[in-house]
């Protein structure tokens, strides 16, 4: 596969990105601190949206698995996604004036649902497009890769733009994210750049549709707009379900992270706004190098050992400046010292995060090829909007119990970092480290039991190869 249909192919997760950051890390923030809904409401909001993925993600897969069209499977889906979903986030960070806590809390779960819906059909053709595209065991890490950089590339551009050009801080707000006027054109810029991101990413792989994948069509199978039943017997394959459940708990983790790390960066490490944006581009680090030490260690290691190898060091790393502040050491650091650990300590952890999920994604490809072995059949679709929804909940269940722990510690609504008590500030960092660490530590012992390695997938490669030979 050319340079060009990698990019091309790539591209398409700014969009995931752009949204992932908008709602870990403004959405919560703004209808929680900005327009005064409580945490468990916004937290509600944000797993009800989920739950409704539940439903949508495996119906667009399975959908998209079964469409005939001349552009393919997957491309009709993922351009009816992309201009909608501009339309939705924008209305998202736009709510109307004067809303009380139920509509207030209407509004965002309604506003979710349809970015999610939106983002839902282009995104789970997208990730099963690229099954399609590549079968090599080692070169699928390599496209992946591309993915994953671009979903953290808009992760970031999200991120350090938002708190750079939106957010800064004024002589009314200090603090540049109390500043309710900013986030109606802060939506305007995600919509513009996730809907780009699509387009971009349909013109640029249309040459690959006749590669890709047949429509297998079978007379014995369900409707598609029951799909979300067939996600229940995805997980009766042994490989696929320690590969869902470990997202699961890793995107629940790497949400209820994001979700507060305003209010770390904020609260704990009494940073500004504009070094809100500087720590943001610790993520340039993992970007750059974190596809690298996915193909190095999965070549060195195998996957199973190199995905347990990412999460032990990215979550050393990751907490470090928690356990720094537990011990009394942050206290007599200046902020431009305890900027440049924290900025170091969180690049040198996503390195190892990114390439857990570009791991985990390989390993995917991998199990979909064993089902084709064992069912005779490709559903790159029905797989990968389990996977998807896996990854969705970052935000879904992340930010519920991100939510529901904020209004257990009675952490408070629009407060200035001089105003919040010390207490208030040592649970916050209580909860937003030791409490996930052991969350985080989980997703190792459930991928300890993944079966598949890359001898057992080249038997089954050869055997599909020989079944194919025959016919």
């Amino acid at each position: 596969m050319n340079l060009l249909t990698k990019l091309s192919y790539g591209v398409g997760q700014l969009s995931d990105g752009v949204k992932q950051s908008a709602f870990t890390t403004f959405l919560f923030f703004y209808y929680n601190q900005v327009l005064g809904l409580s945490g468990s409401l916004a937290g509600m909001a944000a797993l009800l949206a989920l739950l409704v993925d539940a439903v949508t993600d495996p119906m667009v897969g399975q959908l998209s698995d079964r469409f005939q069209s001349r552009w393919g499977r997957r491309h009709p889906f993922m351009l009816a996604g992309a201009l909608p979903f501009g339309i939705a986030i924008v209305a998202l960070f736009s709510p109307p004036d004067g809303l009380d806590q139920i509509q207030l809390f209407s509004w965002m779960l309604a506003g979710a649902i349809a970015v999610r819906l939106m983002l839902t059909l282009f995104f789970v053709p997208h990730l099963s497009l690229g099954a399609e595209l590549v079968r090599d065991y080692h070169e699928r890490t390599s496209l992946i890769g591309y993915r994953v950089f671009f979903t953290y590339a808009g992760i970031l551009l999200t991120s350090v733009i938002g708190f750079a050009v939106f957010f800064p801080p004024t002589e009314a707000y200090a603090n540049g994210m109390l500043n309710e006027a900013s986030y109606a054109k802060f939506g305007v810029f995600c919509a513009v750049m996730g809907t780009a991101s699509m387009l971009l990413c349909v013109f640029g792989t249309r040459h690959a549709i006749p590669d890709a994948s047949p429509t297998a069509l079978r007379t014995d199978e369900r409707s598609a707009w029951l799909a979300f039943i067939d996600v229940f017997h995805t997980l009766k394959l042994h490989s696929f379900r320690i590969l869902f459940f470990a997202g699961i708990l890793f995107a629940t983790f790497a949400g209820i992270v994001q979700t507060l790390l305003v209010y770390v960066a904020t609260y704990v490490f009494e940073f500004k706004p504009e070094q809100l944006a500087g720590l943001a581009g610790a993520l340039v680090v993992g970007i750059i190098f974190a596809s690298l030490v996915a193909q190095y260690l999965s070549q060195r290691f195998d996957k199973k050992q190199a995905l347990a190898c990412c999460a032990i060091a990215g979550g050393a790393f990751a907490f470090s400046p928690q356990i720094l502040y537990f011990g009394g050491f942050l206290e007599h650091m200046s902020v431009s010292i305890k900027f440049a650990l924290v900025f170091s300590v969180n690049g040198i952890s996503q390195i190892f995060f990114i390439a857990y999920v570009i791991l985990i994604d390989s390993m995917l490809s991998d199990v979909i090829d064993e089902h084709e072995l064992n069912s005779h059949r490709r559903e790159e679709g029905l797989f990968f909007a389990a996977r998807a929804f896996a990854t969705k909940a970052s935000y879904g269940l992340g930010s519920f119990f991100a939510g529901v722990g904020l209004d257990v510690i009675q952490f408070p609504t629009g407060a200035s970092p001089e105003s919040v008590s010390n207490e208030a500030v040592f649970k916050l960092a209580l909860l937003s480290g030791p409490l996930m660490f052991v969350l985080f530590a989980a997703t190792v012992l459930v991928t300890s039991r993944y079966p598949l390695s890359a001898a057992r997938h080249s038997e089954i490669m050869s055997a599909i190869a020989a079944r194919v030979a025959i016919r």
